[in-house]
């Protein structure tokens, strides 16, 4: 029987309903976690948590657009009476559309500026209170392989992905003394639906499914860094790039 690392916890995950959120999600689940799953679509979050229960797990859906603060302290409120004060915190929404800067129209910004790097600090921050508190908590930023190699029309997501790494290694000096984990990981082009069809509206894109990283690669150092195994690790950014990222 596979070890129940997060048996007790809540642990509450953006970008919930599709693709590695998905994936987290359920992995979360099958190790005993109380899953809370935020994203914008209710009904690809109910997909996730009827996938949850039918196997056993305790999951509840949160539509939330984590851009607005009203509505990320509305959630966390809701996730807390719920399911219990938030133990593990997955920052793992995110919104990209490659446009080279000079045609980059400040709506386009700042949707990806705020989905981004603004949603992280909203739902990082209505959490750090409980879990300063109960002085314990566990922290991951998903950020990018953007964010350091470096490609025409990612300005917007590159800066909101570079933004979120330099959050990370400030929060953690932050937060630290307080046994808080934050720690981000910087990930490569991954095989998923989202990805795909990025891929189909950007014909420079020629990578294949095959060569980027997949799904099971990337779940289990999320799971890792969520645990008491990781306890040492703090403020890391770790690359997960795959073979071709």
């Amino acid at each position: 029987m596979m070890k129940q690392r997060f048996s007790g916890r809540t642990v509450m995950i953006t970008g919930a309903g599709q693709g590695l959120g998905r994936a987290f999600s359920e992995a979360f689940a099958r190790e005993g976690a109380k899953v809370a799953l935020v994203g914008r679509t209710a009904s690809k979050l109910e997909s996730v948590q009827q996938k949850i229960t039918q196997g056993g797990g305790c999951a509840r859906v949160y539509p939330c657009y984590i851009s607005v603060e009203s509505e990320v302290k509305q959630m966390v409120r809701a996730v807390t009476q719920d399911l219990g004060e938030v133990s593990v915190l997955v920052n793992n929404a995110a919104y990209h559309k490659s446009v080279p800067v000079e045609q980059t129209g400040i709506e386009l910004w700042n949707l990806q500026i705020s989905t981004n790097l603004t949603g992280t600090f909203l739902c990082t921050r209505e959490v750090l209170g409980p879990m300063i508190k109960q002085q314990y908590g566990k922290i991951i930023n998903i950020s990018s392989s953007a964010a350091k190699h470096f490609f025409p029309g990612f300005g917007a997501y590159a800066a909101s992905k570079g933004g979120i790494v330099s959050f990370t290694h400030t929060l953690s000096e932050e937060v630290k003394r307080h046994n808080i984990n934050v720690n981000a990981v910087y990930l490569g082009m991954t095989n998923t639906d989202y990805t795909r069809q990025r891929m189909a509206d950007d014909p420079a894109v020629t990578i294949s499914p095959d060569d980027m990283l997949q799904v099971e690669d990337v779940v289990p150092v999320v799971l890792f860094l969520a645990s008491d195994d990781a306890r040492a690790v703090m403020g890391a950014a770790i690359d997960v790039f795959g073979k071709k990222s």
